[in-house]
């Protein structure tokens, strides 16, 4: 953790941080759509691959209307199928743009602009970690 309070050093430290700091950055707030007493007292997690994530800020929460999407439709929920640990960005299942060429791309979503709703349960470690006790 950096000491200084002057934010160019926070962003310096930030951005030249090594990749397994990095990684443990992408994170994103809990909201499972059913309470869950295991998670009680988790706010966020470290997202990772399997994750569902509703996307709550930007243009793909709703509609995406610049991606070729309706004004005012449904937050995007999906799955995370890769992460870019470097940026800090997901890239989600259904979140795509087509190009000039009409080829489709996928878009990547910031993590601070998504929640998580459903957490890939398969990793029993993981699972340990989150639901151990944390009194």
């Amino acid at each position: 953790m950096v000491k200084s309070m002057k934010p160019g050093k926070q962003r310096k430290a930030h951005f030249n941080a090594p990749l397994h700091e990095k990684r443990k950055r992408v994170a994103a707030r809990l909201q499972l759509k059913d309470r869950d007493e295991r998670f009680d007292g988790v706010r966020t997690v470290t997202v990772r691959v399997g994750d569902t994530v509703k996307v709550v800020r930007g243009d793909l929460a709703s509609g995406g209307k610049r991606h070729g999407g309706k004004r005012g439709a449904n937050p995007l929920v999906g799955t995370v199928i890769r992460i870019d640990s470097e940026k800090g960005r997901l890239y989600i299942e259904g979140a795509k743009a087509s190009k000039a060429d009409n080829k489709e791309e996928a878009v990547p979503v910031h993590s601070s602009n998504v929640v998580v709703v459903r957490m890939d349960e398969t990793d029993k470690l993981r699972m340990q970690q989150l639901t151990g006790n944390r009194s």
